[in-house]
C-alpha cells in the first residue's frame, strides 16, 4: 500500500483544482510555511505503482526508447508517455521495496516528483514552484543540508530542484511544439497491439502513434524541414520504441 504524509488544512486549500498524474496535493513552497521541511536522500517510486503510463518529454525519447514503448495519450492534446506496464493500474517496473527496475530508464517526470511548477494565474505569466506535500520524501526534521530553506531563502538542495524543474519545463514546451506540429500535419493515428503473457493474450489499445505511412506521404520540403529541426529523429525513436512491445511485461 502506498503511504502518504498527512497534509494540513491550510496547505490543502492552496492547491489547484486539477492535479497532474500521480500528484495528490500541489501547494506553493514558501519559507514562511515550509522552513521546517527537509528532503530525504532516499527515493522510493512506490507512489508510481498504480500507473502504467508515465509522461515523458521529446528530449527523453533516445533514452526511453531502449526501455519502453513510447505512445501518445489523447488526441486533442497528444502527450508522449512511456508504457511501464501492460495493464492499466499496474507498473511492472516498481519493485515491492519501491525501487525502479534495474537498468531501465527512469523518466524525468518521476525524478522531478514531488515538485512541479504551476502558473501563478491565467493573467500572470509566472511559474511558482509547488510540491506534493503528501510525499514521504518530505520530513519535518533532518540533516541541515537537506532543508528546503535556509535563512528565508531557497537552500542549495531546493535550488537544484528548481534548476531541474526549469529544464523540465523547457523540454515540456519543446515537446508541445513537436506534438502540435504532428497534429497539424495529421500524422497522429489510433493504434493497438496484442500481447501474449503467461499464456494469456491481452489487447492493449486506447493509444495513438505517429503514422509512418502518413509520414512517407508528406511533401519532400515538409520532410526536409522536419529533418532539419530534428523532429524526424524523434519520430524514428518513437517508432523504434514500439519494438519493446515484443518483450512487454517480460522479466
Amino acid at each position: 500500500m502506498v503511504q502518504r504524509r498527512a497534509v494540513n488544512r491550510a496547505d490543502k486549500e492552496l492547491q489547484p483544482e486539477k492535479l497532474p498524474t500521480l500528484y495528490k496535493t500541489l501547494v506553493p513552497l514558501t519559507p514562511e510555511r515550509h522552513d521546517m521541511y527537509y528532503l530525504s536522500r532516499e527515493r522510493s517510486y512506490e507512489y508510481a505503482q498504480t500507473t502504467n503510463a508515465i509522461p515523458i518529454t521529446a528530449d527523453e525519447f533516445p533514452q526511453a526508447m531502449r526501455s519502453y514503448p513510447i505512445v501518445l495519450a489523447g488526441h486533442d492534446t497528444p502527450t508522449p508517455v512511456a508504457l511501464v506496464g501492460y495493464s492499466a493500474g499496474h507498473n511492472d517496473h516498481v519493485a515491492k521495496d519501491g525501487s525502479w527496475k534495474e537498468g531501465a530508464y527512469i523518466p524525468a517526470y518521476l525524478r522531478r516528483y514531488p515538485f512541479a511548477y504551476v502558473r501563478e494565474s491565467h493573467d500572470v505569466d509566472r511559474n511558482i514552484l509547488c510540491a506534493d506535500l503528501s510525499s514521504m520524501i518530505f520530513s519535518t526534521s533532518g540533516e541541515e543540508d537537506r532543508a528546503l530553506f535556509k535563512d528565508g531563502k531557497p537552500s542549495e538542495v531546493l535550488t537544484n530542484v528548481m534548476d531541474f524543474s526549469n529544464r523540465y519545463e523547457t523540454a515540456l514546451q519543446r515537446t508541445r511544439t513537436v506534438m502540435d506540429e504532428a497534429k497539424k500535419l495529421d500524422l497522429i493515428d489510433p493504434s493497438s497491439v496484442t500481447i501474449t503473457r503467461d499464456g494469456k493474450t491481452t489487447k492493449v489499445e486506447g493509444f495513438n502513434i505517429i503514422s509512418e505511412e502518413k509520414l512517407r506521404k508528406l511533401p519532400d520540403d515538409v520532410l526536409a524541414g522536419l529533418a532539419r529541426r530534428g523532429v524526424l529523429n524523434l519520430f524514428t525513436a518513437h517508432h523504434l520504441s514500439l519494438t519493446n512491445f515484443t518483450t512487454f511485461g517480460g522479466s
